[in-house]
């Protein structure tokens, strides 16, 4: 980010419609100089805007339709990542939803789930370590674990964390490995139980750890953390940069596959919190998970990466506002499934719709999963909330 990292308590949100071409061109050619951060990426038809109070642009914003959505981000941001940091150690096995919880604290809890139920969990890292030298950890959950069979099922994938401010999503997808163990919702052991007798369940928590982990020092980072350019690419003569050092790529537009990235939906500027990547999967993260999911194509029967914010359900294809899958029938039946079962749950509301309906965008991993491993059952979550809070959402909400 440009200047996320300095005194947040004099920026403020601003929600900008997208109500035309020229409005997101306008939006996007702010955030290519760095006069501007981008907080979403207009799928639910509008951006938020990361600006200063005092910038001259806000009067552009002001004539594009923009309303203050949070005038002190500082204070949200401070009171949160202080939350964080002052969170008291916890004894292995011991996890909690009413905070949000650092990457080891994530980790230890899976390692205990495996411990516990050792039965039906055990934990693996994915292939390789990220840039920043860490471990991709998942648990996979199946009734009768430690049979030579347990690795033939059909496979669900769940993942979060892929953008690593969106604290929400990791929170969620470890609460949904808790669910599956009957550490919560133990009502509803015999549903779980007939999908463990059939399936096997891998769940990767934290699939951006570098970003996540950076977030405790810049909140609102979004990206990987890999050293990706110079802004404007403008060097100079010792090796540096002029203008900005950038860091990073978006996690969720580096998949392939080729022909589709880099199409739609991206900046090629390496400061964008957009930046494709120079290729698909050039990223040591993304290309872990790609790595694990051909290893296990012929047995992946769905596919579920939890995001925030603005309560979308979110059904194949991103990359193009035209393509309308043969069989997008059975999307609009699962969609309305699932918005139907989280309101009478939770009384939130969600919209399903296509992932390009509103804002294509390429090289997503639900696309990839889509197109190039052939699974029809890929989809996206975007959790709450539709940007009161934002990614500042209280822990008191992640249930």
């Amino acid at each position: 980010m440009t200047f996320s990292s300095q005194n947040q308590f004099i920026l403020q949100i601003i929600r900008v419609p997208l109500t035309s071409q020229d409005a997101l061109n306008s939006i996007s050619n702010l955030e290519s100089k760095g006069e501007v951060d981008l907080l979403s990426d207009g799928k639910a038809g509008y951006v938020d805007v990361l600006i200063p109070p005092r910038s001259p642009h806000s009067r552009l914003l002001a004539a594009l339709g923009g309303v203050v959505l949070t005038r002190d981000v500082g204070k949200k941001v401070e009171e949160e990542r202080g939350s964080l940091l002052k969170t008291s150690p916890l004894k292995q096995g011991d996890f909690s939803y009413d905070t949000y919880h650092d990457l080891e604290t994530m980790y230890t809890h899976l390692e205990a789930l495996a411990t516990k139920h050792a039965d039906k969990a055990t934990t693996f890292d994915l292939p390789g370590d990220t840039y920043e030298g860490r471990k991709i950890r998942a648990i996979r959950i199946t009734k009768d674990i430690q049979t030579a069979g347990s690795e033939d099922k059909p496979l669900l994938w769940v993942d979060g964390g892929i953008h690593a401010r969106e604290w929400v999503s990791p929170a969620t997808v470890m609460y949904i490995a808790d669910a599956f163990l009957g550490e919560v919702e133990g009502e509803k052991e015999e549903e779980v139980g007939e999908i463990l007798d059939t399936f096997q369940v891998v769940i990767a928590p934290c699939i951006n750890p570098d970003g996540y982990v950076h977030t405790q020092v810049e909140r609102l980072w979004r990206k990987t953390r890999k050293p990706s350019g110079c802004r404007g690419g403008v060097a100079n003569w010792f090796g540096g940069c002029f203008l900005e050092q950038c860091f990073g790529v978006d996690p969720n537009r580096n998949w392939g596959p080729v022909g589709v990235w880099n199409t739609t939906g991206v900046q090629n500027n390496p400061c964008s919190i957009v930046y494709p990547g120079t290729g698909p999967f050039d990223q040591a993260n993304t290309a872990a998970v790609r790595s694990y999911l051909e290893s296990q194509q012929s047995k992946l029967q769905l596919y579920v990466t939890y995001h925030s914010y603005s309560q979308l359900f979110l059904t194949p294809v991103g990359y193009s506002a035209e393509v309308v899958p043969e069989d997008n029938a059975h999307y609009l039946a699962v969609g309305e499934a699932v918005v139907r079962a989280l309101a009478a749950r939770h009384d939130t509301e969600y919209t399903a719709m296509r992932s390009g309906e509103l804002y294509p965008a390429s090289g997503d991993s639900p696309d990839w999963v889509y197109l190039e491993l052939g699974v029809r059952d890929s989809y996206t979550v975007e959790l709450r909330d539709t940007g009161e809070f934002g990614f500042e959402l209280p822990p008191e909400q992640i249930l």
